[in-house]
């Protein structure tokens, strides 16, 4: 294949999205570090998901028109550091290809991959050697000497996908850490699956790719408009998502969300089942709902208040993932009618407890999100505009959502400042700087100052065996983290949580404050209240739910 046209680009995208997704699970597998959290594979494939959406909404067959949409999509889609690092990279190949309208040559996709690499590289403040950086930057190196040997179109993305896992290969040499966990960088592997498409897509016939595109996540029902009365209107709120998962049983879902609502649709396979339902308590059918598995595509419709738009014609009150928590918690502040104040605050936050104090410290809008649900950028981005105020700060509360955070600047008309917490307490002790009358370029100072004043540990489960330094962890073995790196092992939350709270306070230490998660049962949350109190006299100890998932507990000591 000489060239490629927009069509047989088209195809290459669209296996290359449904490879990542079926191997999306191993990529999330080979997470470094044994936390329940590895989702790199599932925010690279939702972030490309997200870019073949745009990529399907039009009929247009241009090259330019099509990595444009590319761009667009990946990047309001991004999710975590990973899904923002594939979307620079589509930006890349959107720019390498910005002159071609018919076809590509080889010529054309070599200079594709190559500015692929230098746009993602240029995105991280700090590039790291034996990451998805260099995995591209090889696959780039390796189409640039094809291209330059006389390849065509099909060699050069050949020579791409070679170079790719040649480098991908090579990651635990470049990085001792991926050695010692014995497995290769997951972003890169996760990069490695799309070129693995891309070369598949490219001799795919039309009836393989409909195959493909039959095995995808189910579409969205389209909800028909319902009219009713608000008299008579029960199960009011329309309720639509799809849980991604493994083993899913579409029989017990039903059993257990008949006596919840009426209307209801439960359709799909044991890894992708759409569900439909109306409902007078959306919170709880999300809870277990995301017990399950990973809920995406999540949108609630308030019947009564579309009625009251087909009859009043009327703005009505649409909610989706930003406005309703996975766990049900109420969203933030209405906002009020009123000129714009001069600072508003956006807030990620992974529990309904953690979000009341958020809310409770000035935060105008609470966006979910956290380990293993991270925001998209374009969650982040509804947010802001959201808010009533002409400047923004964002608390991202979590090292994997700041990038996605940062993106937001060059999307809105407001003015944005990220405030890089990697915690909820740290976004709570910079929200203690916070002054409302005060500028952005103030409070942005005093936040990142403040926010250095805490520690955080957390308290989860190992989700395999692995070596930490001199610590020997089994699979579900429970963990303690301080600011991010394994401390304690032990097979007790409340044990290694007092063993965590001793490699955290020292003789400045004058509060620790305690938030039990959201499986985690209050009366030992209680009891290890007790013990830290007993343990550490000399500090205020406050206990409060957090309602956060898989962490049993996140403690601070300030």
């Amino acid at each position: 294949m000489d060239v490629i046209t927009g069509l047989t680009l088209k195809n290459m995208l669209l296996v290359a999205a449904h490879n990542l997704d079926q191997q999306k699970d191993i990529v999330n597998a080979l997470n470094v570090f044994p936390v329940p959290d590895g989702d790199t594979g599932t925010n690279m494939s939702l972030t490309l998901n997200a870019a073949i959406k745009e990529i399907e909404r039009t009929d247009s067959t241009e090259i330019r028109r099509i990595t444009s949409l590319l761009a667009r999509g990946s990047l309001m889609g991004a999710r975590g550091n990973s899904g923002v690092i594939l979307s620079q990279f589509f930006r890349g190949f959107s720019e390498g290809l910005g002159d071609v309208k018919d076809v590509a040559t080889g010529e054309d996709l070599a200079r594709a991959f190559t500015m692929s690499s230098k746009t993602t590289y240029r995105a991280v403040m700090k590039p790291v050697e034996g990451t998805m950086l260099t995995v591209g930057r090889v696959a780039g190196e390796e189409a640039e000497k094809a291209a330059e040997a006389g390849a065509n179109a099909h060699e050069v993305v050949l020579a791409a996908l070679k170079g790719a896992q040649m480098a991908l290969a090579d990651t635990p040499n470049i990085l001792p850490v991926l050695k010692e966990a014995g497995v290769v960088d997951a972003g890169g592997q996760g990069l490695v699956c799309i070129y693995e498409g891309l070369v598949a897509g490219l001799t795919a016939t039309p009836e393989e790719v409909g195959e493909i595109l039959s095995q995808q996540a189910v579409p969205l029902v389209d909800t028909e408009f319902t009219r009713v009365t608000s008299e008579v209107v029960v199960n009011k709120y329309c309720t639509e998502f799809i849980i991604l998962g493994k083993g899913i049983n579409t029989d017990m879902i039903r059993s257990e969300l008949e006596p919840k609502g009426d209307s209801m649709i439960v359709v799909g396979d044991g890894e992708v089942v759409k569900v439909h339902l109306h409902t007078d308590n959306p919170g709880e059918v999300l809870e277990f709902c995301g017990s399950l598995g990973e809920l995406t595509e999540i949108a609630i419709d308030n019947m009564r208040l579309q009625n009251q738009e087909f009859e009043q014609h009327e703005n009505n009150h649409r909610l989706d993932l930003s406005e309703s928590n996975v766990v049900g918690f109420p969203q933030s502040r209405p906002q009020p009618q009123e000129p714009p104040k001069n600072v508003g605050v956006v807030a990620v936050v992974p529990g309904e407890g953690l979000a009341e104090i958020f809310r409770s410290l000035g935060v105008d809008y609470i966006v979910p999100g956290g380990q293993t649900m991270n925001p998209s950028t374009e969650d982040l981005v509804k947010a802001v505009e959201k808010v009533n105020a002409e400047s923004v700060i964002i608390l991202p509360n979590n090292k994997n959502v700041i990038f996605s955070a940062q993106q937001v600047k060059e999307l809105v008309d407001k003015e944005v400042v990220v405030v890089p917490t990697r915690s909820a307490p740290q976004g709570i002790s910079a929200l203690m700087y916070f002054v409302p009358d005060d500028g952005i370029d103030e409070n942005l100072e005093a936040m990142t100052d403040g926010m250095r004043d805490v520690k955080t540990g957390e308290v989860t489960f190992a989700v395999r065996s692995t070596v930490a330094g001199d610590l020997q962890i089994e699979e579900r073995d429970i963990i303690g983290l301080a600011e991010g790196k394994i401390a304690v092992v032990g097979s007790d939350p409340c044990n290694v949580a007092m063993d965590l709270l001793d490699t955290m306070v020292d003789e400045d230490s004058s509060v620790i404050s305690i938030y039990y998660g959201a499986d985690q049962d209050p009366e030992l949350a209680e009891k290890l209240d007790s013990l830290a109190k007993e343990h550490y006299p000399q500090c205020e100890v406050e206990v409060y739910s957090g309602g956060q998932p898989l962490y049993y507990y996140i403690v601070s000591v300030e």
